[in-house]
């Protein structure tokens, strides 16, 4: 009985150590006031913009980037884009409207995630949507 305890204490603690494993803020500002989040392997963060007009932005820097787009699943409040690089890692891009102003924006490169492309992903559709004259980044979502 105390070894099944010590088992499950065991199991339990390497379960809380893989799951708060993968948590950081990524700043995106100098100031620090703008900030992503990379949890598990995906980065996240709001943009300013609604979710066609993300869509769009995203789908401009997949080119940008010399992505190859595999995937495009548009519709009206959310989509799902999904790219491969040049080295056969895929690129996954969700889009889930918040309100007609905002927009959640997930990224997933390949299984277990890269936070340096990632960010590089999320800067070009930000200046994307920059240059359409619809908004940039929205901070806070440090609190997932």
């Amino acid at each position: 009985m105390k070894t099944l305890r010590a088992l499950l204490a065991l199991s339990l603690a390497a379960s809380a150590a893989v799951f708060f494993a993968g948590c950081s803020t990524v700043p995106l500002s100098k100031d620090g006031e703008m900030q992503a989040t990379f949890v598990a392997g995906e980065f996240r963060m709001l943009v300013n913009a609604d979710a066609p007009r993300t869509a769009a932005a995203t789908s401009e820097a997949f080119k940008q980037m010399g992505l190859f787009e595999v995937k495009r699943e548009l519709r009206t409040f959310d989509a799902e884009l999904a790219a491969r690089s040049p080295k056969d890692e895929k690129i996954r891009v969700v889009i889930k409207e918040i309100n007609s102003k905002q927009t959640e924006l997930r990224i997933r490169v390949d299984v277990v995630g890269d936070r340096n492309f990632s960010r590089k992903l999320y800067e070009r559709i930000e200046a994307n949507l920059g240059a359409a004259g619809t908004g940039q980044a929205r901070a806070g979502m440090s609190g997932w």
